[in-house]
């Protein structure tokens, strides 16, 4: 299958030859969100972050160079994958069949040349690339002049998707564009809607903000609940904690969603990601993910001391997360324990209750099974794919097997480490009929052991915490173990 055919997946008749129809008005087709959904600028600049996360700061200094040697700089640095590209594929269709007929098809971008040749080279749809050089930023004015001065004024058409390429259009034949709304050009004309079309992106942003992931956040009351601290001052200091936790987890979200959108867009299931989708731009994802990890600090600083601390760690290590340590074989699954158990002790620095080492110890390696859990379904399910490595992950297929063994033995050692607590001395202080907390744990063995079997047949979520949140058995077993731990206290 040719490179434009797997992109559209289609049977359309592209010549080799290309005999050009005599005559025929060019058709000029934008980059940046027309030809695919997102901006090669931020697609750049996501992933100089991603590789050299140290010389961010260069950034800065490159933009005293001007848009077009700010440009140049950043092609220079990294590489851009054109075939891990959210192209519009509506749109393929159409310029593939224009090109089919023998139309001459031109990519004008403001993108830098080097980029735009090779995503030209990759689709095999354009007689000519214009783009950005280091002397010319190729958008509005230049763009517009450059094509008058090839094609004649309104000798070509044209598609775009920002006021930007307003003077484009004027220029133009037939001006055409991506999104919902058309473009008033001044001169009594309109643009004309085509491919697929661009709508808000308030809708992405919520979704890849993943507000079903706050469910973890529940953990910050842990704490109050286990010291059977239960009034309206400890909850809501509780529920300061849940807001701080929440707005950090959805800024390291999106931060780890924009420098993995390449990567993203190869996975089975990820690409359909906001932000890989191209549905959520990676200027808007960029810019959210500090605003979000501000105010979550903010609101720590103005609370508790303690809860900005234990925030700050939180906030660091998943920016560390995002950046390198997921790339790290084994230590991203360290760090993913880890996150869950500082949600408990961010619990307990709003509430200023002490956790107990058996609290600690056992959060610690029951999150540690569900993370090992997560990878585990993740490689299983590339194996069945008939894949064997996860862009951007340290694990191939052939560690399927070791990271189940891990797990399974995490799980049940959290189970150990609950037994060992149920015959501490400290249980009697706050459970005066502990015999019903025994009920506990063979409860927990059918659901490690439930969830580890499931894993190993491909049924379970790659997140085991959503796939938990929808799991009728699990709700049922988590019900059934606050009932007993309800009825010990009394």
């Amino acid at each position: 299958m040719s490179t434009i055919e797997s992109h559209i997946q289609s049977d359309l008749p592209l010549d080799p030859l290309h005999v050009h129809v005599p005559g025929a008005v060019p058709l000029v087709v934008d980059l940046d969100g027309t030809l695919v959904h997102s901006d090669m600028l931020w697609e750049a600049i996501a992933l100089f972050l991603k590789a050299h996360p140290l010389r961010a700061w260069q950034l800065v200094l490159w933009l005293f160079l001007g848009k077009a040697g700010f440009k140049a700089r950043l092609a220079g640095a990294v590489e851009i994958d054109p075939a891990a590209l959210p192209y519009d594929r509506a749109l393929l269709v159409h310029i593939a069949a224009e090109r089919a007929q023998g139309r001459a098809i031109i990519l004008a971008t403001g993108s830098q040349r080097r980029f735009a040749d090779r995503i030209a080279g990759h689709l095999g749809l354009f007689e000519q690339v214009l783009a950005t050089d280091e002397a010319v930023n190729l958008t509005s004015h230049n763009k517009a002049s450059r094509l008058v001065a090839l094609y004649g004024h309104k000798g070509y058409d044209y598609i775009g998707n920002a006021s930007v390429d307003i003077p484009v259009w004027r220029s133009s034949r037939t001006p055409y564009s991506v999104t919902d709304k058309p473009f008033e050009l001044g001169d009594g004309r309109a643009t004309l809607q085509l491919g697929t079309r661009r709508t808000g992106w308030a809708r992405p942003l919520l979704k890849a903000v993943r507000p079903r992931q706050w469910l973890k956040n529940l953990l910050v009351f842990v704490p109050m609940l286990t010291a059977h601290a239960l009034d309206a001052a400890t909850a809501l200091q509780s529920l300061v904690a849940f807001v701080a936790f929440s707005l950090c987890a959805s800024s390291a979200y999106l931060l780890n969603d924009a420098l993995d959108a390449q990567d993203d867009r190869m996975h089975p299931t990820k690409h359909k990601r906001p932000i890989a989708a191209g549905a959520l731009p990676l200027s808007v994802a960029l810019c959210a993910s500090p605003m979000l990890a501000i105010a979550a600090l903010a609101l720590c600083a103005s609370y508790d001391v303690l809860l900005l601390l234990v925030v700050s760690v939180y906030f660091v290590s998943t920016l560390a997360y995002s950046v390198v340590l997921k790339r790290l074989l084994m230590v991203d699954i360290v760090v993913l324990a880890l996150l869950y158990s500082m949600r408990i002790l961010g619990g307990s620095a709003s509430t200023h209750i002490e956790p107990s080492f058996w609290l600690l110890a056992f959060s610690f390696f029951i999150f540690l099974s569900l993370a090992l859990l997560k990878r585990h379904s993740e490689l299983f399910n590339l194996h069945q794919q008939g894949k064997e490595k996860t862009r951007g992950r340290g694990y191939t297929t052939g560690d399927t097997v070791p990271v189940g063994i891990m797990g399974v033995n995490s799980a049940f050692l959290s189970v150990l480490i609950f037994m060992l607590y149920f015959n501490s001395s400290a249980i009697l202080v706050l459970y005066p009929h502990p015999e019903f907390l025994l009920g506990i744990v063979p409860l927990l063995v059918f659901w490690l052991g439930r969830l580890w079997v499931m894993s190993f047949r491909g049924e379970v979520n790659e997140d085991p915490v959503l796939h938990v949140s929808k799991d009728p058995a699990s709700l049922s077993v988590i019900a059934a173990c606050v009932a007993l731990a309800v009825a010990a206290s009394y």
